[in-house]
């Protein structure tokens, strides 16, 4: 699922900021109230978007050699989001070629996974790591 948080009046042309959550890849969900993006949307004039991934075993599970579970489901909804992200938020006031992906603790290092990720890098045109990265141990 996706949360969307538009400032009013209605933008146009606004920045995007893709959020997402941490919670060590095992746990984590957009509802939590800390993660409720209106105030950045009204204060700063952006568009917020966050999504809900999947994590723990339904998210990260790997078999390798398996082409039934190869992994990385939680990184695959999230580039998903991001995809919708491109072909949908014009028609919510914002600006495709100016998208920003955030992201704290286990959140910060899918960030960084997408930076290295040549699928997901053209989806986005910042990105922002708040505590964590693809190389730090318990990313990995």
């Amino acid at each position: 699922s996706l949360n969307v948080w538009i400032p009013s009046p209605k933008p146009k042309n606004a920045t995007v900021m893709v959020w997402i959550y941490g919670g060590s890849f095992e746990t984590g969900s957009t509802s939590l109230p800390v993660y409720d993006g209106k105030f950045l949307a009204r204060v700063e004039r952006v568009i917020v978007v966050s999504m809900n991934y999947r994590t723990g075993a339904l998210g990260f599970l790997a078999l390798p050699g398996n082409k039934e579970v190869p992994g990385n489901a939680g990184l695959f909804d999230q580039r998903l989001a991001l995809q919708w992200v491109q072909e949908n938020i014009a028609s919510f006031g914002g600006n495709p070629k100016s998208v920003t992906i955030f992201g704290e603790s286990a959140g910060s290092a899918s960030v960084s996974y997408h930076i290295l990720s040549p699928k997901s890098h053209p989806l986005f045109t910042r990105a922002i790591m708040q505590s964590g990265s693809a190389n730090a141990p318990w990313a990995a």
